[in-house]
């Protein structure tokens, strides 16, 4: 037996020799991607060049946030050294009246800040363009620009200054004329002290997605209009509110209802879904059940609907 086990862990010559080939492969398999890894290893990368790269492309950021906050490009704007080209990729303007056009719509038009100052002082200063020429004398504007924005001014005519000065009659006329809102038409808006062109059909336009105006006050929603402005017409404007055109609160879709200023979206559905839940409104009072229907706003919706 013991002959029998000593035959079977008997090696020859060329058993052991295969074993020690076999054991030297094996261990160069172990060994071999860690000696790889020894000659291959990288060094840490270098973000010196990438933190610099990051630190200039701040520095421009903070730069230009500087520039921006101090007015840099309306106070160091060269004025009389753009052509034309540039003017009209720089403007894009619609229909105005200098004479009553807000700083913020000159801007909207692509004027700067500072030129939209410039205006502004000159017609709080009592200033006042008698012809397009007038815009063109303005330090400010340039010829570009002017050629630009030329074929867009409106001056209305009383404006406009043709060597004679406007008689007593006409001045009369613009303080003492009762203009009706709901009826009047942008000619008849004119007539009103510190209405122009522009303001007139800013007035129609609001008058038209309202519906109609209720109460004089709603004129100060309009845009541009400010309290002294409005303080110069009130008295001479009056309104027929049986003229402000209504909804039926029962049958009107959302789309319907969401159009009008004082509703939108959300009160919108909030009323459709009451309406889907509850039947019929009984009164306009009803639509105080929705919560998006608070004081304030249920007096200015109210005007605007009805149950039948």
């Amino acid at each position: 037996m013991k002959n029998r086990i000593k035959d079977y862990f008997s090696f020859n010559k060329r058993e052991r020799n295969g074993i020690i080939v076999l054991l030297i492969i094996l261990l160069a398999i172990i060994a071999f991607p860690r000696i790889l890894l020894l000659f291959t290893k990288d060094k840490p990368p270098d973000f010196s060049k990438f933190k610099s790269d990051i630190n200039k492309f701040e520095q421009t950021l903070r730069e230009d946030t500087s520039r921006k906050h101090n007015n840099y490009y309306a106070d160091d704007f060269d004025y009389n050294n753009i052509d034309k080209s540039s003017a009209e990729e720089k403007l894009h303007p619609f229909n105005f009246n200098p004479n009553d056009i807000t700083a913020e719509e000159w801007e909207e038009m692509g004027l700067t800040a500072k030129q939209a100052r410039v205006i502004e002082n000159y017609i709080s200063k009592g200033g006042k363009f008698r012809k397009k020429e007038d815009l063109k004398k303005m330090y400010c504007i340039t010829e570009s620009e002017y050629s630009v924005l030329e074929p867009y001014i409106q001056l209305s005519p009383d404006e406009m200054d043709n060597g004679k000065k406007k008689s007593s009659a006409n001045k009369s006329e613009k303080n003492t004329v009762i203009i009706e809102l709901n009826s009047a038409d942008t000619n008849d808006l004119k007539k009103l002290s510190g209405i122009g062109s522009w303001y007139a059909k800013k007035i129609v336009a609001y008058r038209n997605k309202l519906g109609g105006f209720y109460k004089k006050e709603q004129l100060l929603e309009v845009r541009g209009i400010d309290s002294v402005r409005y303080a110069g017409f009130v008295d001479f404007i009056s309104i027929n509110t049986s003229l402000v055109k209504t909804m039926n609160i029962n049958t009107a879709s959302v789309e319907e209802l969401k159009r009008h200023p004082y509703i939108g979206n959300n009160i919108a559905v909030s009323l459709t879904n009451l309406r889907q839940l509850y039947g019929r409104f009984k009164s306009v009072a009803d639509i105080r059940k929705s919560a998006l229907v608070t004081d304030a706003n249920y007096e200015k919706i109210a005007a605007y609907l009805t149950v039948e």
